[in-house]
């Protein structure tokens, strides 16, 4: 219902999904500061004067988000845990269409009851068989969606008001040639680098550090060591924990009656073995169908809570040492539990916890200056004339290679992750040059070289530059909306009249 009402009028892109490649991309994760710093009142998640958008509200966004990205990303949306993508850019959508409402009305624009009749009854979401518009059918994707038509008709006059300003800020932009030719080049140019990344938080397996290094350590950073324990104390504590064995007859998901009565029979049959004074490990040994633990006895080793299915640490903490459970069910079938050993929970100790923190500080420092160095025997061996990868092969480092980079935003850099500068200077370096800089990079001292680029000739350029034109406007309109939009949210902010509360909705 909802993809026929965005197809059925074009100048609504706003109303509920930015469209990719549309004017308003910069609802699709664009930068501005956008969340205020104040909290909204009750439970809104967005407030704007007397405008208050609850979770519901955000729900639905993200829903239709989540939606969209899936059918553009298929596969991939698990693998970049598109989850929080969604979430952040839904929040966002929320804030930049209250944020617009609010400015048009400011400016002067209004939108009228016969406006939004027009456009709600000429909408084919909503024309019956007969070819008349259905009430009925309005109604029920009001009210599954916004809770009431008039929550409804107040979001959906919103999001016109916003269209109709949108369409203020961009109707004087224009684009040339030159322009359009730029943004071709960028999005045809091609870079090939390697690069050296040093590690700066772990050292090589080959260089361990003492304990004389680490006692060393301790001594020189006494006072920083002991505001490190007092503010972890909590987390160094030993908890309550358990070792205990166990024997699992699974049960095949899905699995009808029959088949979950005969698994819990045969566990029952296994407990009766061991109550009758057979040795647990062997029994488990011979019947238990958990293939990590069965050649261990059942071993599930020392645990803490949490660490198991809630209903087998349940069973575990709940059982005398040498105490043997009932049949339990979990997600994955029977099992039968003996807890072999306790251990109290007990405060952590400044003797007990001194040098494992000063390990911790002595590996982080002795990291962080060892890539130090080596970065700047690399791009000292650069300065000097030498290519980083020769350079990189005398210090005994491996250089690595990813894929053709093309001109990103987000300068995301396979391996890397976002990475602007480094992708700056991948397409502002010549072929063959090595860059001296030392880029820090989540942990990571690195250093680029560019071994291959790929640059189209100006006739290839012209030729794509009608084709390119729409792309090159759009982009550029982005950037007008996106700069106004920054600045008037500021504003609102400043004035105390945008209020966000981020970590209600992202749950942070």
């Amino acid at each position: 219902m909802l993809e026929s009402f965005r197809k059925g009028q074009r100048w609504l892109t706003l109303i509920f999904v930015a469209s990719i490649g549309g004017v308003f991309i910069f609802f699709f994760g664009s930068g501005g500061s956008g969340i205020g710093p104040t909290t909204p009142t009750g439970n809104a998640i967005v407030q704007l004067d007397d405008v208050q958008l609850m979770m519901r509200d955000f729900q639905r966004v993200s829903s239709q988000r989540e939606q969209m990205l899936r059918e553009q990303l298929g596969d991939a949306y698990a693998q970049l845990n598109a989850d929080q993508i969604v979430a952040s850019q839904s929040l966002q959508q929320l804030v930049n269409g209250v944020v617009l409402a609010a400015a048009a009305e400011e400016m002067g624009l209004h939108v009228t009851t016969d406006e939004v009749r027009r456009v709600v009854q000429s909408s084919p979401a909503f024309i019956n068989e007969e070819g008349k518009f259905s009430p009925q059918a309005f109604n029920a994707y009001a009210q599954s969606l916004f809770g009431t038509q008039r929550n409804f008709i107040q979001a959906f006059t919103r999001d016109l008001l916003g269209q109709k300003l949108l369409e203020l800020l961009t109707a004087q932009t224009t684009v040339s040639d030159a322009e359009i030719d730029l943004a071709t080049r960028y999005a045809l140019e091609e870079a090939r680098i390697a690069y050296a990344a040093i590690d700066a938080e772990s050292l090589p397996e080959d260089e361990p550090l003492s304990d004389e290094a680490v006692e060393a350590w301790a001594e020189e950073n006494e006072d920083a060591l002991r505001e490190t324990f007092n503010a972890r104390a909590e987390s160094l504590a030993t908890p309550e924990q358990v070792r205990a064995r166990h024997i699992l007859i699974q049960v095949p998901s899905g699995g009808s009656d029959e088949e979950v009565a005969d698994a819990r029979s045969r566990a029952e049959a296994a407990r009766s073995r061991v109550e009758a004074g057979e040795d647990f490990a062997t029994v488990a040994g011979e019947v238990s169908d958990d293939v990590g633990t069965k050649s261990l006895g059942g071993d599930l080793g020392r645990f803490a809570r949490g660490s198991n299915d809630p209903a087998l640490d349940a069973a575990a903490f709940g059982l005398e040492v040498g105490a043997l459970s009932e049949v339990v069910r979990s997600d994955v079938g029977w099992h039968v539990v003996r807890v072999d050993e306790k251990v109290e929970a007990a405060p952590a100790t400044w003797q007990d916890s001194r040098l494992e923190l000063a390990r911790e500080g002595a590996l982080a420092d002795r990291a962080a200056a060892r890539a130090e160095e080596l970065a700047e025997v690399l791009a000292q061996a650069i300065e000097g004339g030498r290519s980083l990868e020769d350079a990189a092969r005398d210090a005994g480092l491996t250089l690595e290679r990813p894929p053709a980079l093309t001109r990103r935003p987000d300068g995301f850099i396979p391996g890397l992750g976002a990475a602007e500068d480094l992708m700056t200077a991948a397409f502002t370096l010549q072929e063959g040059e090595s860059s001296s800089e030392i880029f820090d990079l989540a942990g990571l001292k690195v250093l680029v070289q560019v071994i291959e680029q790929t640059t189209p000739d100006a006739d290839d350029i012209a030729a794509r530059r009608d084709e390119n034109r729409e792309a090159a406007l759009v982009q550029k309109q982005n950037g007008v909306v996106e700069a106004w939009l920054a600045d008037y949210r500021r504003q609102l902010e400043e004035a105390g009249r945008l209020k966000v509360n981020a970590a209600l909705a992202l749950g942070s």
